[in-house]
């Protein structure tokens, strides 16, 4: 009975209508990939600023009481890092805190669109070479 399922599974994912959803889905991909390197430029051209502001109460009291805590602050900013795969050793300020739980965040949550994301940077960095 599983040889079974597994036959209707196989069928089911290489149909003509799975294809035409990841051809849907590569081309969100895409059109993500093409709007953040818009941005990127616009940022480098001075048109867009690179800050991002949030209004959370908790965070906020999170992030200043780590701020009065640096040997706290400097733990959770190394977790983050050994998350993130990124050296260091400094300690890492508030910018990077920040930077680095939103990427960690983003990466979790949508790990394909978080790939885009890098793949963009990436394509950006090396744009001019």
């Amino acid at each position: 009975m599983s040889e079974e399922i597994d036959l209707e599974e196989l069928k089911r994912q290489t149909s003509h209508g799975d294809r035409l959803d990841s051809d849907a889905d590569n081309d969100q991909q895409q059109a993500l990939a093409d709007a953040i390197l818009t941005e990127l430029e616009r940022i480098d051209a001075g048109e867009e600023q690179k800050t991002v502001s949030i209004w959370d109460g908790p965070t906020a009291a999170y992030i200043r009481a780590l701020d009065e805590h640096p040997d706290q602050r400097a733990e959770v900013g190394d977790a983050l890092r050994r998350q993130l795969d990124i050296d260091g050793d400094e300690p890492v300020d508030r910018s990077e805190l920040v930077r680095f739980a939103l990427r960690l965040g983003f990466r979790q949550a949508a790990p394909d669109k978080f790939e885009t994301l890098k793949e963009s940077v990436q394509k950006h960095v090396t744009q001019d070479l």
